[in-house]
């Protein structure tokens, strides 16, 4: 059955790649369509060290068992968003997968979110996000273990409280794992918040959430339910 559907799955450095690959091989198994891999690396091809050219022998042996076109680009000076944005255009892809590793969310809170980046740049592609590694493991080298804390409002702003200060839980708005930044000796870092069964990541600065939607939000939704 011939259709129009086309996947590109994007690759990254890392242990989670053949897991990507899977997915869509067997997206496009079942659609049966087209299916390419791209990997976007910060340099040249023959400048790999040992594990990442492992990595892309494996994915490259992972390609030919789906029978798909394995890519490689490096970035340079260039996001790789907009490389896959632009390889997305050229191929025509209809579907596209991304992982959600640590590595992809620390940079969508510490850079900017690369999911945003491309919904601007891929039109009416499909964006399929799967979740590959818990982010925890990724922050060992650059901040502490996490530590329990509570949410409270105060005004317009919401502060984090370490639970052994003696604070009123009663007060608190939420709850949940704060990691913060070695070498620093103000609570700023990283909070862990689970919602909806989703586990979300908010800047702290200064024990202050950088980003208070996330509860102003809440609060609205809150207040609507009641009504």
């Amino acid at each position: 059955m011939l259709n129009n559907e086309r996947i590109l799955v994007c690759v990254y450095y890392g242990p989670n790649g053949e897991r990507l690959i899977r997915r869509g091989g067997e997206l496009a198994r079942l659609l049966q369509c087209p299916l390419f891999v791209l990997s976007v690396i910060p340099k040249r091809e023959n400048e790999l060290d040992q594990a990442q050219e492992r990595y892309m022998a494996e994915w490259q042996t992972k390609c030919d068992e789906y029978g798909a076109t394995f890519i490689v680009k490096t970035n340079e000076d260039r996001k790789a968003s907009e490389i896959i944005a632009e390889t997305v255009k050229n191929l025509h892809i209809t579907q596209l997968i991304i992982g959600q590793s640590g590595q992809t969310r620390w940079q969508e809170i510490t850079r900017g979110s690369i999911v945003n980046e491309l919904l601007n740049q891929i039109g009416e592609t499909d964006l399929h996000i799967v979740a590959v590694q818990r982010m925890d493991e990724q922050t060992d080298d650059t901040h502490e273990r996490g530590i329990r804390v509570m949410v409270f409002k105060d005004g317009p702003h919401f502060l984090i409280d370490n639970k052994k200060s003696g604070s009123d839980s009663s007060n608190s708005i939420a709850e949940g794992l704060f990691f913060k930044e070695l070498n620093t000796d103000f609570d700023t870092g990283l909070l862990k918040l689970k919602k909806d069964h989703e586990v979300h990541y908010l800047k702290i600065s200064h024990g202050k959430v950088v980003d208070s939607s996330f509860f102003q939000n809440r609060e609205i939704h809150e207040k609507s339910s009641n009504h």
